[in-house]
């Protein structure tokens, strides 16, 4: 089976790819840009540490424009973040059967509702993947130490090529500069990059597995610790 994953370089999406590995034969890393400019470098640089094919969908420019709109209006961030979430998801739905993100339990936005998870669903036949929805911000940050080397930076100092980052510089350059992200985003937002794979997910699987077979051929008495 195969699944495309909305890659944005950093660790949740990273490690959703990673759990997703034993599930599919084929996985392919997304990010999505809202133009060509080196903002997906760091994209490229996680996919090639994990190991999955990587490419990159520039928006169209509609999009942008909507999404930028949205922002001056709103004066704040998440409808115009889950707008240009959905249309991500819903271009690789059109695609693949099999869709994922590395949306997690706490995030405000980008998210998409249940409606419209179902809509998307019903529509174009796809199942939607959100492996990370569950989990909460440090489980997951202990997950995916586990398997990948990441650093943190400050948005702002950053281009990176998650959607809130690629926003953020768009409407510097477009629509009023450094101004507007102060008065519209959050400060000192942060994003992950990964920098390096650590090690397989088979890797330790057949570690368990070997512990788990040493217990097993150990007289009873040594597993409960008697004499």
């Amino acid at each position: 089976m195969r699944v495309e994953v909305l890659f944005s370089g950093g660790k949740d999406s990273g490690l959703t790819a990673i759990l997703l590995e034993p599930f599919f034969d084929e996985i392919e890393l997304v990010t999505f840009a809202f133009g060509k400019d080196d903002a997906c470098q760091a994209a490229r640089i996680g996919a090639e540490a994990l190991g999955h094919s990587h490419r990159i969908i520039v928006f169209d420019e509609r999009v942008l424009e909507w999404a930028l709109s949205r922002l001056i209006s709103d004066g704040y961030p998440n409808d115009a973040l889950d707008y240009v979430h959905a249309r991500a998801i819903e271009c690789l739905a059109r695609e693949c059967e099999y869709v994922a993100d590395g949306t997690r339990r706490d995030d405000r936005s980008p998210v998409m509702r249940r409606s419209d998870v179902q809509s998307l669903e019903d529509r174009l036949h796809v199942n939607y993947l959100r492996p990370l929805a569950g989990l909460g911000g440090r489980a997951i940050r202990a997950m995916a130490s586990q398997y990948l080397e990441f650093e943190e930076l400050f948005s702002d100092l950053h281009p990176a090529s998650d959607f809130e980052v690629g926003l953020r510089c768009a409407l510097a350059k477009k629509r009023g500069g450094l101004r507007a992200i102060k008065r519209i985003f959050p400060q000192n937002h942060t994003h992950t990059r990964v920098l390096r794979r650590k090690r397989d997910v088979q890797e330790i699987e057949g570690k368990e597995d070997q512990a788990c077979q040493g217990l097993q051929s150990e007289p009873k008495g040594a597993q409960l610790g008697y004499n």
